[in-house]
């Protein structure tokens, strides 16, 4: 099998919940990675703080990517919060980013100036995404949840609703 440009990429996040954004994100990622490893960026200390905790929704994540058929697409849950500790484990050839417009631009640099000092390239790649995950959220503790509904994918969706 011919190996894909980009190899072996990760896309960390704190998704929370995954949103469709997420998904076009893993989507495009698929079509031209050998593996790609969505990366749940959650520190053991703040795992509380989370909407959704971290092992549902490596679930929910898993659920939607097998049902978008994303056979290279695997989930794992960084509870150290070592970025550098996940591209060592994984064996990633590169970390991927997507820019959105509310993006916090400083944070944002400072994690792209972290992955170019472990010597790995940061692939930007193409936002697709309506509403962020923080908005999602707001909106469903609003009672908007109908009004999310294709805003994230069925399994997560599933989810809230139950925890409605």
């Amino acid at each position: 099998m011919e190996k894909k440009f980009l190899g072996t990429v990760i896309l960390p996040g704190m998704f929370d919940p995954l949103t469709v954004g997420h998904m076009n994100s893993l989507r495009y990622l698929s079509e031209r990675s050998d593996k790609v490893c969505a990366v749940i960026m959650t520190l053991k200390a703040e795992e509380e703080k989370r909407w959704i905790p971290s092992g549902t929704m490596k679930a929910l994540i898993e659920e939607a990517v097998a049902a978008e058929g994303l056979d290279n697409v695997s989930v794992y849950i960084e509870d150290e919060g070592w970025l550098a500790h996940s591209v060592e484990e994984l064996g990633a050839d590169g970390v991927a980013r997507s820019f959105h417009p509310s993006i916090n631009m400083e944070k944002e640099m400072e994690l792209i100036h972290a992955v170019i000092e472990l010597g790995v390239p940061v692939h930007l790649i193409p936002s697709q995404l309506d509403l962020r995950s923080s908005e999602i959220r707001v909106l469903a503790e609003e009672g908007f949840l109908d009004e999310i509904a294709e805003q994230v994918p069925d399994a997560v969706f599933r989810y809230l609703k139950k925890k409605d």
